[in-house]
């Protein structure tokens, strides 16, 4: 899959991950954008999902809202310096594999310096950033979505049936038809709309 990745944290960054999430599959298809809380299902071991699709992703998106650096643990230490914290593996793993990783910067937020940063992650700071302001989405989203038309497979619109020409005989009809409107309803594909306030036992 040649797809995006949502990497963000839960807190900082939710709603516009949600936004994100929405806007990309109607371009790409859902099949082609991960989010954690809407691809894993239930019950699933999520590590082994969780990794092979950053493998198997294009692209990286790295949410970074006001409070990116600063949430905390239980223990007072900065998420994102606790080994194991999913949002800073997902991030050195997708540099170590040198995939496309670009930092999205939510409404305030600015890009961390190297200082800030883990130094095996300290490289996400040179690379060039977006920005999406929930506020402003409707204008920031298409030019997120432009961007990443060349690094991700566009979905095509299933092909409709054409309908029968006026007069024609149904198939499977012995009936004529004249002077008769025709109308086709197409199928087309549902795009649920969900939030997420936290996933228990998962990334952060």
């Amino acid at each position: 899959m040649a797809g995006v990745f949502i990497n963000y944290r839960t807190n900082d960054g939710t709603e516009a991950a949600v936004l994100l999430d929405e806007q990309l599959k109607k371009v790409f298809g859902p099949e082609n954008v991960f989010r954690d809380r809407r691809t894993t299902q239930p019950g699933v071991h999520f590590p082994p999902v969780l990794w092979g699709h950053l493998e198997s992703c294009g692209v990286l998106l790295v949410l970074i809202g006001p409070n990116w650096l600063s949430l905390c643990d239980t223990d007072g230490r900065r998420r994102i310096d606790v080994p194991g914290d999913y949002v800073r593996d997902e991030i050195q793993r997708a540099l170590t594999w040198r995939k496309t990783v670009i930092p999205v910067l939510i409404d305030s937020a600015q890009l961390p310096t190297k200082k800030q940063l883990p130094a095996d992650i300290a490289e996400l700071t040179e690379r060039q950033f977006m920005q999406l302001r929930v506020p402003y989405a409707h204008l920031d989203l298409p030019v997120i979505t432009e961007a990443l038309r060349s690094h991700v497979p566009v979905r095509r619109p299933e092909p409709q049936p054409a309908p029968p020409a006026s007069g024609a005989a149904q198939p499977g009809s012995h009936s004529t038809y004249t002077g008769c409107a025709v109308v086709n309803s197409g199928s087309g594909n549902a795009i649920v709309n969900e939030d997420r306030n936290g996933q228990s036992g998962g990334r952060q």
